[in-house]
């Protein structure tokens, strides 16, 4: 008989973190559970190490690195669940995550085909949860619930409004596979774009208890592989831009407000390579970066640096490096 859940874990080069996150799964109150990991290219003998430690508990696969979404589709064609989860290989389970999201899948129904719960951070300092967080951008008020309001909170998917998190994510495995599955393409932001579309398709609810340990150790450590410059500025303006231009033709037939603020994001995106571009001395792609953040987000801090770049480029760039100075400063009082 296949397996009601069905839960993917992609990894690369985390022999002993994904052995952690492995045994969180295994140790969950719903047994009724496959586990399959899906292996981007390891070099540090990860196979053998899993397959010590949980022998045909588990489905192991292998790929060259490909990066993680390629993992996770992978997943998604070898899962037989009904619902397929998804769990990063560095973060962990709450023993009752699985029972208690689809408790709440059966309170509401049809209606819902993927739900999210709150999430708690390790290896890191920060003492409230996600939900806490993310309060302005969405507060949760009851124990489980459904959430109106995905599509906007994807658009903006990270910082301290993050509200939904991949590795809190169960999700019906024929929603997975209608929406595609996630885009290779990006590197950075994969995870919430796929939801998006998914979030086009179905509705989510949530548990309101972290169920979910969100490994926040140093970037460096986390992010290895293909995506392993994600953090650096232009890699993570082009992937937002690949993301937020892949939203606005999805979402042709969306409410305006949906656009407009794929938009306004867009235009912030556009407003960050302006300073790229000022940086380098590209001052032709400058001011063509501004004139399309100034068409996405008529703001007058965005106008008015449009305007210097036109006018005075060095200036321009001055007046950027002089707030991001003041906001550096701020960050470290």
């Amino acid at each position: 008989m296949d397996p009601k859940v069905s839960v993917v874990i992609p990894t690369y080069n985390r022999a002993e973190k994904v052995q952690n996150c492995v045994e969180s799964v295994l140790a969950q109150t719903f047994t009724d559970i496959e586990v399959i990991v899906v292996d981007d290219g390891s070099s540090d003998q990860t196979e053998q190490a899993l397959q010590c430690a949980f022998g045909d508990r588990i489905r192991y696969y292998f790929q060259p690195n490909q990066g993680v979404s390629v993992a996770r589709n992978m997943g998604i064609e070898e899962a037989k669940g009904e619902w397929v989860a998804f769990l990063d290989s560095d973060d962990l389970w709450e023993r009752e995550k699985i029972e208690r999201q689809l408790k709440a899948m059966e309170r509401f129904g049809p209606e819902c085909g993927a739900c999210y719960t709150d999430v708690r951070f390790f290896n890191h300092s920060e003492a409230h949860t996600m939900f806490e967080l993310a309060e302005e951008s969405y507060r949760h008020e009851d124990a489980m619930g459904v959430n109106p309001e995905t599509l906007r909170l994807l658009v903006r998917p990270g910082g301290a409004g993050m509200v939904i998190c991949l590795s809190s994510l169960l999700v019906t495995r024929e929603a997975a596979i209608k929406t595609g599955g996630f885009d290779p393409s990006l590197l950075y932001s994969q995870d919430s774009e796929f939801m998006f579309r998914l979030a086009m398709r179905t509705g989510f609810c949530y548990v309101n208890c972290p169920l979910v340990l969100f490994d926040r150790s140093p970037a460096e450590d986390r992010h290895v592989g293909v995506s392993s410059a994600w953090n650096q500025r232009e890699f993570f303006l082009r992937d937002s831009q690949l993301r937020l231009e892949g939203l606005l033709r999805l979402t042709e037939d969306q409410p305006s407000a949906i656009r407009t603020l794929i938009r306004h994001q867009l235009g912030s995106v556009h407003s960050g390579w302006v300073n790229c571009y000022l940086e380098a001395g590209q001052y032709r792609k400058a001011r063509a970066a501004a004139y399309k953040a100034v068409r996405m987000k008529q703001t007058l801090n965005i106008a008015a640096k449009s305007l210097l770049t036109w006018i005075s480029p060095r200036l321009a760039l001055r007046t950027v490096r002089h707030r991001e100075s003041r906001r550096d400063s701020a960050f470290t009082v």
